[in-house]
């Protein structure tokens, strides 16, 4: 390992936690004021009557990632790479488009996908986790609305993530750094591409197929009474439905072998 590996893996906040997985019936943003504000909102919500009949379980594996299979090098599978919505806040586990994919392929569901995260947490955390499993594809889903997510060092410590949209809050703080540069379209866009080709470029080493959605389904205008939609809990994250779009959308891509070469 040369010296900027050393560097690079000692600066991954990423530990093996208890032996046993971690179970919360609420993680972040889904959390309870936040139901509980739900339910005052809109108190004839079917889907939120059914959430709080039946609680969402938040099941954590040994490295706190959601997936019932622990991450060894005992058997081989497909990995699931992205942000909350490949998490699968706000649904119960078996709703997301990560799950039913895992499950319709077979072999473990590796699951390290990181709520809130970019391509360049996401880009480190399949780095760090190539060589601790065996995968034969790698699903990624990068919506648009991640694409505005960076982390950057600080005081050679702690990796530390920022949105660069304009309405991030701390724009004020690093005003010249984020409108001169992390701003600006290009960057933005030409980061992005970086750090994909980057990920392509760990699949090519592990003889593993790479398939990428970038297509977003952000909506700010949740409808909890509709009876024909399920939406999350925390009435932010996308429908059931869309989530039954990105799995169909993924597996035509894994049967006509449209990968990103």
């Amino acid at each position: 390992m040369n010296v900027f590996d050393k560097y690079f893996f000692n600066k991954l906040v990423l530990f093996e936690q208890e032996e046993t997985p971690v179970s919360s019936n609420y993680f972040h943003p889904d959390t309870k004021s936040r139901f509980i504000g739900n339910l005052q909102n809109f108190p004839n919500s079917i889907h939120l009557s059914n959430y709080e009949k039946n609680p969402i379980e938040y099941k954590l594996n040994n490295y706190t990632f959601r997936t019932p299979d622990d991450f060894t090098l005992d058997g081989e599978g497909n990995i699931f790479l992205g942000c909350s919505h490949t998490f699968g806040i706000g649904h119960y586990l078996e709703n997301t488009w990560s799950y039913k994919l895992s499950k319709k392929l077979g072999g473990k569901f590796y699951n390290i996908s990181v709520p809130g995260s970019g391509v360049m947490t996401q880009y480190r955390y399949l780095k760090e986790f190539a060589t601790k499993l065996k995968f034969k594809n790698v699903f990624h889903f990068l919506p648009d609305e991640c694409f505005d997510r960076h982390e950057y060092p600080f005081n050679n410590e702690h990796f530390r993530s920022f949105r660069t949209d304009p309405q991030a809050g701390h724009l004020e703080k690093y005003k010249n750094w984020f409108s001169d540069v992390l701003t600006v379209s290009q960057f933005r866009m030409s980061n992005n591409m970086v750090y994909i080709d980057a990920i392509k470029s760990i699949c090519n080493d592990n003889d593993a197929d790479y398939y990428l959605i970038t297509k977003s389904f952000l909506n700010y205008e949740i409808d909890v009474y509709d009876p024909n939609r399920i939406p999350a809990r925390d009435v932010e994250h996308y429908y059931v439905d869309e989530h039954e779009y990105i799995y169909n959308e993924f597996l035509i891509q894994y049967n006509e072998k449209n990968k990103i070469q």
